[in-house]
This record gives C-alpha cells, sequence and structure tokens, in this order.
C-alpha cells in the first residue's frame, strides 16, 4: 500500500463552520474551534463536509474557507477538504484550490441533479480525479447515493489517486467488502454509531462529526484500537460517544446545529447560528442535548457543560 494510502490513519474531524449572527463566516471562533480540536489530539481535519455546511456556502466562501483553515492549521495536521459539487466544473475549481492551499486530500461525493446516472458520477468522479495531483477520497453515502465495491475498485483502477473512500452506509461489512475487493482504496469510517466495528472490519481510520464537540475521546479510541486495547476503545464509545451521538444525530438534519449549541455553551464559538435550510432546534431536543452533556461531563444543572473527552491529549 502507497504512502497516499495510508496517510489518514486515526481520527479525522469533519469541522463545523462558525457563522455569527447575521449568519456571515465567523473567523475568530473557526480559529478558536480549530485550537480546540487540535488539541484533542485528532490525527486530522476535513473542512467543508456536511458538517461544515457546504451546501448553503457559496464557490467563493468555500474557497476562503479552505484558505482560512489552512493558514489556522499551518501544517500541524492532515487536512482534507470536501470540494463535492453538482457541477464538474466547480468542483474541480475547488480540488485546484484545495491543492493551492496545501491540502493533504479532497473529499468527494456524487453530484446531486434531476435524475441520478451512475455513469455521470463515475465521469465526475474521474474529471475531477484528472485535474489535480492530490488522493481523492469518495463519499460513500453522501445522500443516500451508495458507491458499489466493484465501482471503487474501477474508478481506483482508471484513476489511482482515488484512494480513499469515506464510508457513511451503516453497514461494517461493507469495509471487509471493500478491503477484500477494491485493495487500492482504503476505507475511513463515517458514521459515529459503527466506529469500533468498521475498524474491526479493515476500516484504517474515521471521519466522523461527534469530534468537533469530543475530539479527546475520538483520540482516545483510536489509540487505543492501535494498541489493541479493544476493550478500551469499546469504552470509549459506549462511554463517552454512544450517549452524545445517540441525542444529536438521531434526527439528521439536527446534528450540525447540537454541535454548534454545546460548543457555543462550552464558549469556544460565539453563536449557534446555521444556514437555512438547517433550523434552530426545538426547545425540547435542545433541553436533551444539554442535559446529555451535563450527565456526561458530570457537571450542575447550572454549570457550563464540557463533554468528557473534549479536550486534551489522548489517555
Amino acid at each position: 500500500m502507497s504512502s497516499e494510502a495510508t496517510a489518514l490513519r486515526g481520527g479525522h474531524v469533519l469541522l463545523i463552520t462558525p457563522f455569527d449572527r447575521d449568519g456571515e463566516i465567523d473567523e475568530r471562533s473557526l480559529a478558536e474551534h480549530i485550537e480546540f480540536v487540535l488539541a484533542g489530539g485528532v490525527d486530522g481535519i476535513v473542512g467543508l463536509g456536511t458538517t461544515g455546511e457546504f451546501f448553503t456556502l457559496s464557490p467563493r466562501e468555500r474557497m476562503q474557507l479552505m484558505t482560512l483553515i489552512a493558514e489556522r492549521v499551518g501544517g500541524r495536521t492532515t487536512l482534507t477538504f470536501g470540494v463535492g459539487d453538482s457541477s464538474t466544473r466547480v468542483a474541480i475549481e475547488l480540488a485546484r484550490h484545495a491543492r493551492e492551499c496545501g491540502a493533504d486530500v479532497v473529499m468527494l461525493q456524487s453530484p446531486y441533479y434531476y435524475a441520478h446516472s451512475t455513469a455521470a458520477c463515475d465521469a465526475h468522479f474521474l474529471a475531477v480525479a484528472a485535474a489535480v495531483d492530490l488522493p481523492v477520497m469518495l463519499y460513500d453515502g453522501a445522500a443516500g447515493i451508495e458507491v458499489s465495491v466493484e465501482r471503487m475498485r474501477r474508478l481506483h483502477e482508471a484513476a489511482p489517486n482515488i484512494s480513499y473512500v469515506k464510508m457513511s452506509i451503516p453497514d461494517p461489512s461493507k469495509v471487509a467488502a471493500v478491503v477484500a475487493g477494491a485493495p487500492g482504496v482504503s476505507a475511513l469510517c463515517g458514521d459515529e454509531n459503527m466506529l469500533v466495528l468498521a475498524l474491526r472490519q479493515g476500516a484504517i481510520g474515521s471521519t466522523v462529526g461527534i469530534g468537533n464537540v469530543l475530539p479527546g475521546a475520538i483520540s482516545s479510541l483510536h489509540r487505543a484500537f492501535e494498541r489493541d486495547d479493544l476493550a478500551a476503545a469499546r469504552a470509549v464509545q459506549i462511554h463517552e460517544l454512544t450517549p452524545l451521538v445517540s441525542v444529536c444525530t438521531n434526527e439528521k438534519s439536527a446534528y450540525i446545529r447540537c454541535f454548534k449549541e454545546i460548543l457555543m455553551r462550552m464558549g469556544i464559538i460565539a453563536s449557534a447560528a446555521t444556514r437555512l435550510p438547517l433550523r434552530p432546534l426545538d426547545p425540547l431536543r435542545l433541553e436533551e442535548v444539554l442535559a446529555t452533556v451535563k450527565a456526561l461531563s458530570g457537571t450542575s444543572e447550572d454549570s457550563t457543560p464540557r463533554p468528557a473527552g473534549s479536550a486534551g491529549a489522548p489517555r
């Protein structure tokens, strides 16, 4: 396996995009949040994924964010940027800008348009891969669109820099199928609920959103798995990740706002604002999210919540 295929080992955080109360990019909160995530010991940052609300950002804003994130990270960790777009031309422009910013990898989902076509999606993937000399990570499961193992194999054979896949289909056995059937493509788990199972099936790492609020826990789980301490890895998943993942992600459209509400109350970002079509949480959901954070952190009802495993060096 090439060095490209092993560069993304470990836990990579799908970074949120902080907005101010007027819905504009909050550069100061972004910088603070990056420092918080890096202090948790994660192995990489993924900017402009779904968790980063790329779908609400113009191409110009996405390029602006790439520049801001890259400058703040400053080479301290592996950097991946999402460059997916329904327009292949725009996706290529974004991928080229990501390369100029020093990205290590670009992430690419199937384009969204009125009549989904496998041949058209594969042509899109290959065009972007041909436009940049960077590893490309396919996104399996974006908007429920699945990429078969056979397609992964054929795409890698046609474009060897298509060498990763983020797997968000909630089926750990598919990871093993990728390992066996598309050996040139390294799988990363994209679903918090199957982290340990996916690693046991052969995933080389993860790209998940919960690391925004629990970067230390993500790091701890991967360090435990790497030293073959399966009991410790399970303990992190069961006791630190699962309770918060459950309450934040059981309604798919709410999880980004959940993460932002927590981070705002931790004092890391200034506002929990999201852009439409994402909406504020209803009061009951917000109450349950904050109650879960307080239960995990052991704080009293009037204390500022800070989840266990939210920062600090790997344990």
